[in-house]
């Protein structure tokens, strides 16, 4: 876990933080429609006649979703090693105490944000390149 140095804006960066990932969560939920709208007939396709199906598409469809939850699951295991790392730590007093529930506080909400980054940008360069396609 990196260390922060104090900053007056050490609240307002763990709220900006928090709602930067809502933002990014909204765009991962609109893009969605998009993408299941231009595959399903593409799977459909496939599953009709195989012979004819979209397969590249379909291949990295199935590769996109694996590299992307995959990288997700490796940001959570790095923050909750972290967050457990930060919480096995002695503290000497209350104000070394505070600070360390401080970073413990930024990092689990930074934690969502980061699982969330490599899903966020999969499913949103999908719609774009999707959309863009008919």
């Amino acid at each position: 876990m990196t260390k922060r140095t104090p900053s007056p804006f050490f609240w307002f960066d763990m709220c900006m933080e928090g709602c930067t990932t809502a933002v990014r969560l909204c765009e991962t939920m609109a893009a969605v429609p998009a993408v299941v709208k231009a595959r399903m007939p593409m799977i459909g396709a496939a599953a009709c006649n195989p012979l004819t199906g979209n397969w590249p598409e379909l291949y990295k469809m199935v590769a996109e979703k694996a590299e992307a939850f995959t990288q997700a699951g490796l940001s959570i295991t790095r923050d909750m090693q972290a967050i457990q790392a930060e919480m096995m730590k002695p503290t000497r007093s209350a104000k070394s105490a505070a600070a360390s529930s401080a970073r413990i506080g930024h990092h689990a909400i930074g934690a969502a944000g980061r699982a969330l980054a490599p899903v966020h940008a999969a499913a949103t360069g999908n719609a774009t390149r999707l959309q863009g396609r008919r």
